[in-house]
């Protein structure tokens, strides 16, 4: 596509607003389920320590995951931990590492964020066809290559 298109003043517009919209439509679920102290941000984390629950996951592997600040992670990871989320535990072989562990509570939060969002997802291809979906699905993966070859 030549950069002169008008579709490409439109593109990254539309891909933020949807992802805006997205956001405000799953948090506005999660406080109508009682779920409302987990942010977007903390069940984000809590979905990258659910999936990673047989490894030892480090705040710097979160950094590194969702290519966020070391002050941001600390501060998510602080206030999950004062919501009982998650909690810290020092690694036998070198006490200055904490592992990053999920409570019983962020477990459970997991399991009912997780659920929103698969009938979220069912609704978002509503009246879209498995073919066009796929289309999607390309084009989107090969947006974020083009965003990564920009660096």
């Amino acid at each position: 596509m030549c950069k002169s298109c008008s579709i490409n003043d439109q593109v990254g517009f539309e891909i933020q607003r949807t992802g805006h919209m997205m956001s405000r439509r799953l948090e506005a679920r999660v406080k109508a389920e009682g779920v409302d102290e987990v942010t977007l941000t903390h069940g984000w984390i809590i979905r990258f320590l659910y999936e990673n629950r047989a490894k030892e996951i480090f705040q710097k592997d979160i950094e590194k995951y969702f290519l966020v600040g070391r002050s941001t992670v600390t501060n998510s990871i602080q206030l999950m931990e004062k919501k009982g989320l998650v909690r810290r535990e020092f690694v036998e072989c070198d006490a200055r590492l904490k592992k990053v562990l999920l409570t019983e509570k962020g477990i459970r939060a997991h399991e009912t964020i997780e659920a929103m969002i698969a009938e979220m997802n069912c609704g978002l291809l509503d009246g879209i066809d498995e073919k066009d979906a796929e289309t999607f699905l390309r084009v989107i993966r090969r947006i974020k290559e083009n965003i990564e070859q920009q660096k």
